[in-house]
């Protein structure tokens, strides 16, 4: 049974190819990858391409992601994302 907070396939596809921005508006990548929690089905993390080509990709936590217009701000900085994949 869904209701209003079960994601779609379409709000979790919109996720995809999303920026990913620092606290300070730095852009750090964009979101290569969706992983639901099993239990409640809503997503939790993320993967994060980061690098040149984006050919790099870190975990990064989504609940801890704010939606700003066509960016998720992240509450991190770009140097603990890159350096933690």
């Amino acid at each position: 049974m869904t209701n209003d907070k079960t994601p779609t396939n379409a709000t979790i596809d919109a996720l995809y190819d999303r920026s990913v921005v620092d606290q300070s508006g730095n852009k750090i990548g964009e979101i290569g990858q969706v992983y639901l929690d099993d239990a409640s089905g809503q997503p939790a993390w993320v993967t994060v391409k980061t690098g040149l080509f984006g050919r790099n990709e870190t975990f990064v936590p989504f609940t801890g992601l704010e939606n700003s217009g066509a960016e998720l701000g992240a509450p991190f900085s770009k140097d603990k994302v890159t350096d933690a994949g």
